[in-house]
């Protein structure tokens, strides 16, 4: 049905995935650093669609509790997905004041592309060095996604089993738990890494967005 309609005469439904295609460049903000505390400051790389903020820090109880905003606005031209939003995480203190787990408690997730999400991917790179705590973070809310699956080491976790409607906010972590990444400061070197989180649009659109994504190059050759 998605597909006859997209070949077929013009339609609101095909104006509206070309608008976002030909808006899908990179933000023009520059990054933006903030200090979160316990040790850690974080790279937003698209201030324009993406934040964090320290909810609390406890040298004691080694942990850093955020909160996180993302707001998926636009469609990759080359791929036919959603812009993925990614966040760079640096230690800036030595090891003794650093906190070794940081924990999301809450995020605010705008879908503001024109699909429909059935899954969502988080992932932590480099590896080696950070990765999610899967029991810590059991009781992390996920609706209306009902199933999680930790892959790569824990380092990538994708929640499925539901959809995310276009135009939607999903809130991970507003009724309960937390996310948990545990890191590794047992290195000399200060430790760096990035998580990146990447919408997955259920079949029909992602079928409809290459077919929209390759007529859109052919209009721009």
């Amino acid at each position: 049905m998605f597909m006859r309609r997209l070949v077929g005469r013009p339609c609101a439904g095909w104006a509206a995935l070309l608008a976002a295609l030909a808006a899908a460049s990179p933000a023009l903000a520059d990054p933006i650093i903030k200090n979160l505390g316990g040790g850690w400051q974080v790279t937003i790389l698209q201030p324009a669609v993406s934040d964090i903020n320290t909810v609390s820090v406890s040298l004691p109880n080694n942990e850093l509790v955020i909160r996180k905003d993302a707001d998926f606005n636009l469609i990759d031209p080359d791929t036919g997905l959603p812009a993925t939003i990614s966040v760079v995480f640096e230690q800036i203190a030595p090891d003794a004041e650093t906190v070794s787990r940081i924990k999301i408690t809450e995020e605010v997730v705008r879908n503001n592309t024109p699909v429909d999400w059935d899954s969502f991917r988080i992932l932590l790179f480099p590896n080696a060095k950070v990765e999610f705590d899967v029991d810590a973070s059991a009781g992390f809310s996920i609706d209306p996604f009902t199933t999680r699956t930790y892959l790569a080491l824990n380092s990538e976790v994708v929640f499925a089993g539901g959809l995310v409607p276009a135009g939607a906010t999903w809130n991970p972590g507003a009724d309960s738990g937390e996310l948990v990444i545990d890191i590794d400061l047992s290195n000399d070197a200060p430790v760096a890494f990035t998580m990146k989180e990447q919408p997955v649009p259920e079949p029909a659109s992602l079928a409809g967005l290459l077919v929209v994504a390759a007529a859109s190059r052919r209009r721009l050759v």
